[in-house]
């Protein structure tokens, strides 16, 4: 077997966001620029600088699993898990009929089980250690997702969770492309879930001064690229792809929604604190994943950006866009959906992804919202505030993480 000649195609999609449940949900929310930012209503933040936050809507984990299962699992493995389940449906293979061993998982989570470990501290600060759930060391455990998707759905090959902070979703779809590209599986699940909506993840959030403290309209709070812009809110939720090598994909006749083609990544280490204002680890890595996927800036048709409102990252990209655009940078839409989803770490990657192959199905691009007073160095075609109408082919995603990791990954339509 030539593993240099085996493509990886996505075949399977599943989706627990904050602007909705289901691909076709969040898929409209996106196009129409619907956010999901709201007031956050898991714990009184009337006291915290960002009141905002956002969070999924009416989710309940016993409508798609049983409730022991949802008792012993932490929220963000209960995403994750939801997702996946959607995911299998979306690409209907039979799991009986393939290899177990030949099917792995490769999932990503920034912060794992937060809420299970404020939960559980408390109770053993007030009540003691013989008091403590026996099921508390796996629900923090990073990963309990990658866990409990394998032993829910049976699969048994792969098994690893990726935790480099904001990249990690782009991250774990690369590792999960790799273990198909090089012959190791059939079939991957690539996703994330992550839960960072608690007093304490909040609080430490607002602490580091990363969180915007504009209050007033949430749905308003998050500005890429605008001079009003002052941070970023986080969200929660879970996402999954199903990665299938191609010749398995076109055997059981799958729809497919996209090829990967090119990923790289780097870390800029510059300063754990702050972001690089050159952008040239930033465009570094687009270069290269642009090289390796054997193709041209001109190729480029449509940008999801990292895009999450704080002025040095916003500013940080668009520098890096122009470095290696070229005077082509302003002729290519670039897009944030940060404005609508919030900022969910891993989770962020798999919802870039899945909005780039619903940009490549539908030909619609969705805006970058509240979007009005361009910053200082931030002039390109930012799609502000609109959907667009424009065909487009091959899609690059950015994710730029604190501490100064950043990763690029290409998807494009398939063309057999």
């Amino acid at each position: 077997m030539d593993n240099q000649k085996r493509r990886v195609v996505i075949t399977g999609m599943g989706v627990v966001a904050p602007n909705g449940i289901g691909i076709d949900n969040f898929w409209d929310s996106l196009v129409h620029g619907r956010s999901a930012v709201r007031r956050i209503t898991h714990f009184d933040a009337s006291s915290y600088p960002c009141q905002v936050a956002a969070e999924v809507p009416d989710f309940d984990p016993t409508d798609y699993m049983d409730p022991k299962t949802a008792k012993r699992l932490d929220k963000f493995a209960q995403f994750a898990l939801v997702a996946s389940k959607m995911a299998v449906e979306d690409s209907k293979f039979d799991l009986d009929l393939i290899d177990p061993y030949r099917i792995g998982v490769a999932i990503a989570t920034g912060i794992g089980g937060g809420e299970c470990k404020e939960n559980q501290h408390i109770i053993f600060m007030e009540k003691g250690v013989k008091r403590i759930s026996p099921f508390t060391a796996v629900m923090i455990c990073t990963h309990s997702a990658a866990g409990i998707i394998s032993c829910e759905l049976g699969v048994k090959g792969q098994n690893i969770t990726i935790s480099s902070g904001c990249t990690s979703g782009l991250d774990a779809i690369y590792s999960a492309y790799n273990a198909i590209q090089l012959g190791d599986a059939d079939i991957m699940f690539a996703g994330a879930g992550e839960a960072p909506i608690t007093p304490y993840i909040i609080a430490i959030f607002c602490a580091a001064g990363l969180l915007s403290r504009d209050n007033g309209e949430p749905e308003r709070t998050i500005k890429p690229y605008d001079s009003r812009g002052e941070g970023t809110v986080l969200g929660e939720g879970g996402a999954i792809l199903i990665l299938e090598e191609l010749q398995s994909a076109l055997k059981r006749k799958a729809k497919i929604y996209g090829e990967i083609l090119g990923y790289a990544s780097c870390n800029e280490a510059y300063n754990i604190f702050r972001i690089d204002p050159s952008g040239e680890a930033t465009a570094m890595v687009m270069k290269k994943a642009i090289e390796i996927a054997h193709l041209s800036i001109k190729d480029i048709d449509y940008i999801n950006a990292h895009g999450n409102g704080s002025p040095e990252y916003d500013l940080n990209e668009t520098v890096a866009i122009k470095k290696v655009f070229g005077k082509s940078a302003n002729s290519i839409p670039v897009t944030s959906i940060k404005p609508v989803t919030g900022q969910s770490f891993s989770v962020t990657g798999i919802l870039q992804m899945i909005t780039c192959l619903s940009v490549i199905k539908h030909g619609i691009i969705p805006p970058t919202m509240n979007h009005t007073i361009p910053s200082i160095g931030c002039d390109l075609d930012y799609v502000p505030n609109h959907f667009r109408k424009k065909e487009v082919n091959i899609a690059l995603m950015n994710a730029l993480g604190y501490g100064g990791g950043h990763t690029a990954l290409i998807a494009g339509r398939f063309n057999y």
